[in-house]
């Protein structure tokens, strides 16, 4: 029998006949039940039931204000609210539940206890349920490590129960939760892994290397204590497996653990995508490419309309991933060529879609497998302190000058806080006047009118190829090229890979049919210049930022492609669809700024990898673009260069950047400079390492909730 669907009126009913229970009565019996029933139904459902979702959120607002200290309100508000995407109110219901939680565990101490209070099984579940919110879309490391310390301390209450164990003070015999709980091994074995992803997610932010090893241990000994539970939870191996790989390199050890989670799920998308990067890695290229390509075809037609938005976009991600892979075998022109008929031929099929199959994919229910968060409520503040700290800097000011010792390039302006912010996409309640047009393509901010403005004409001086609507967004200026500095290093951020250096490979793509970035366009106007075929209500804005989010991150990859295979009009071409689909952010400021370097253009590259700093200052690609320019500066400017390159470099390596081996690259190389020869040992011995076990994509790609490529 299918499961019911929420019923206002019935909620109506039963708000009214409930009754605020008296000193020391327990909740409206009638009231918890209804509400549990309806949420595990409601969760049942899926996907397919959006329109009841805050309905159902209502009603539960209403039931705690109609019951006192009732544990199983503030648990079924922390699934609807999760499912959602109001993740604010979800971890003040997370806090509140679990501070009932502690006082009726220390009251039973002492021989009185609250009423209606959870078991500890229970209470260890829901806390497992919270703080995998707080890792895969709150993404705040110091709430996640504090509320994993809180699990790992009811854990061990849980641990030493009786599997018997009734709640404290109440029997809930007529309770879903009760009836239906989870195995009491798996449900610690789930537990055990949320801590690990919380450990796993604050050794990504830890200040030092020192801290980070000591939180991914942290992390791998709670992965251990998961699988000691349940061997075969293909979660736990799968975050298990992409810890070994970035952070302990064991390639081994993690493929072993992907391939039991494959044959426990073959279906799962995670781990074939950890699987290929693996492969990768171990320079099996071959083995890797037939990895995505299986995935990529086994997902197709009624498969695809079914997947949640995550699950789409790790499709896409491996078909890039496959991508990567072309170039590094056959060449930038292969991959080219696999780019119209592969790369956007996926997005479409994954991205858009009929009306009714639109209207089916936006809910996704806390008990799926995996779902795809809305847009942090955070995001503004934390942009907003970011941008706001970045004049503070105390790093020396290298102004880059022309042969006659003039500033070249236009300054990058202050522009207001919110130019970098208004591309956030509004919260499932926000007003429809505040969304963006049908189009899916944001208005130019100044800095982005700034920074574009400032391409010289003679960069896409051949337009015959190019769409007259790009040649008009890209704001192109009139002025004639700036004279540049004299001709130093122009070689890219230094990698010990430099595979496509080959001249057998320069040969092969010289002899195959150009691709131009118009070429890609017409041959996908049904799709991939449009985010989707319909019109889509504010309702819909999720589903629209992320087919957003996902084209942006193709069409950068392509301006890359352009970029090493030296079209250098058609990798402006990319760069400007991809800014129009999202602003001028930190990727596109770099991927601009490599662009001008591989140009000789100097000038233009400082001011691309200056604005992509303003915008986020930690950002790696750009410290390392801003890194490599500096240092191939003229004689007379390198003292002060290779200080501030060195400021960054140092910073970054410690941070964001300690898994970047061209980082560590250039450290040694300034190490060099200044005779450190312990340094420089210790420098490129990491970058070594680094490289050793180096996959064609960033390992972090593989977290299925990350929304960075």
């Amino acid at each position: 029998m299918p499961p019911q669907s929420f019923d206002p009126a019935t909620a109506t009913a039963v708000l009214k006949a409930a009754k605020f229970p008296r000193s020391g009565e327990p909740n409206d019996p009638e009231l918890v039940s209804y509400a549990e029933r309806t949420v595990a139904s409601w969760m049942r459902r899926g996907q397919h039931d959006r329109l009841h979702a805050r309905a159902l959120a209502d009603f539960l607002y209403k039931a705690a204000a109609k019951t006192y200290h009732c544990q199983a309100i503030l648990r079924c508000l922390l699934k609807v609210l999760t499912a959602l995407g109001n993740y604010t109110d979800a971890e003040r219901a997370l806090v509140t539940y679990l501070d009932l939680a502690d006082k009726g565990r220390v009251r039973a101490q002492k021989g009185s206890a609250f009423v209606d209070i959870d078991n500890a099984l229970t209470t260890v579940e829901t806390a497992a349920e919270g703080l995998q919110m707080l890792v895969r879309y709150v993404r705040d490391a110091g709430k996640a490590k504090e509320m994993a310390e809180i699990l790992r301390g009811w854990i061990v209450v849980a641990s030493a129960a009786g599997d018997s164990q009734t709640n404290v003070a109440a029997d809930k015999e007529t309770s879903i939760q009760e009836a239906v709980g989870s195995n009491k091994s798996k449900v610690l074995s789930t537990s055990w892994t949320a801590v690990g992803s919380a450990y796993t997610l604050v050794a990504r932010s830890a200040l030092n290397n020192s801290a980070r090893d000591a939180d991914a241990d942290s992390a791998r000994l709670a992965f251990d204590m998961a699988l000691t539970f349940d061997e075969n939870s293909t979660e736990t191996l799968y975050e298990y497996s992409l810890l070994l790989a970035e952070f302990y390199r064991d390639l081994d050890g993690a493929e072993d653990l992907v391939r039991k989670g494959r044959e426990v799920d073959a279906g799962h998308l995670g781990l074939a995508h950890i699987l290929a990067l693996i492969l990768s890695a171990k320079e099996k290229h071959s083995e890797a490419r037939e990895v995505c390509r299986s995935v990529v075809q086994d997902t197709t037609g009624e498969q695809r309309k079914r997947m949640t938005l995550v699950e789409k976009r790790v499709v896409l991600q491996l078909r890039m991933t496959e991508i990567g892979l072309i170039e590094m075998t056959e060449g930038v022109q292969a991959a080219l060529e696999n780019v119209s008929d592969g790369l956007f031929a996926v997005y479409n099929e994954l991205f858009t879609w009929d009306e009714d199959t639109v209207e089916s994919q936006i809910h996704e229910a806390s008990t799926s497998a995996i779902s795809f968060p809305q847009p942090r409520e955070k995001n503004l503040e934390k942009e907003k302190t970011r941008y706001d700290v970045v004049p503070a800097v105390s790093v020396p000011a290298i102004a880059v000058t022309d042969d006659n010792g003039q500033e070249g390039g236009e300054p990058i302006g202050d522009d207001d806080e919110d130019e970098f912010q208004r591309d956030v996409a509004p919260s499932p309640f926000s007003n429809p006047s505040s969304t963006s047009n049908s189009s899916g393509r944001k208005p130019l901010s100044n800095t982005e009118k700034q920074i574009l403005d400032n391409i010289p004409q003679d960069l896409i001086s051949n337009t015959s190829n190019i769409p007259t609507a790009i040649l008009a967004d890209m704001r192109i200026s009139s002025q004639k090229s700036r004279s540049l500095l004299p001709k130093k290093s122009l070689i890219l951020p230094r990698s010990i890979r430099r595979r496509l250096s080959d001249a057998s490979i320069r040969s092969r793509m010289s002899s195959r049919q150009p691709i131009t970035a118009a070429s890609i366009i017409e041959k996908n106007k049904g799709g991939a210049n449009r985010v989707l075929r319909n019109s889509l209500s504010v309702d819909d804005t999720q589903l629209k930022n992320i087919s957003m989010q996902c084209l942006r991150e193709v069409w950068l990859l392509v301006a890359g492609l352009f970029r090493r295979r030296e079209k250098w009009n058609e990798c402006a071409a990319a760069i400007a669809e991809a800014t129009k689909l999202g602003g001028a952010k930190e990727d596109t400021f770099t991927e601009r700024g490599f662009l001008m370097h591989a140009e000789d253009r100097i000038v233009d590259a400082m001011e691309a990898f200056e604005a992509a700093l303003t915008v986020s200052i930690d950002y790696v690609p750009a410290i390392v673009g801003i890194s490599t320019v500096l240092l191939s500066l003229p004689d007379k400017e390198q003292p002060m260069a290779r200080d501030r390159a060195f400021v960054l470099l140092e910073t970054t390596t410690k941070l964001e950047g300690w898994d970047f081996s061209e980082a560590w690259m250039l450290l040694g190389d300034i190490y060099e400079s200044i005779g450190s020869e312990e340094q420089v040992r210790e420098s490129w011995w990491r970058c070594v390492q680094l490289e050793e076990t180096r996959p064609v994509r960033r390992w972090r790609v593989a977290w299925m909730w990350d929304t960075v490529p």
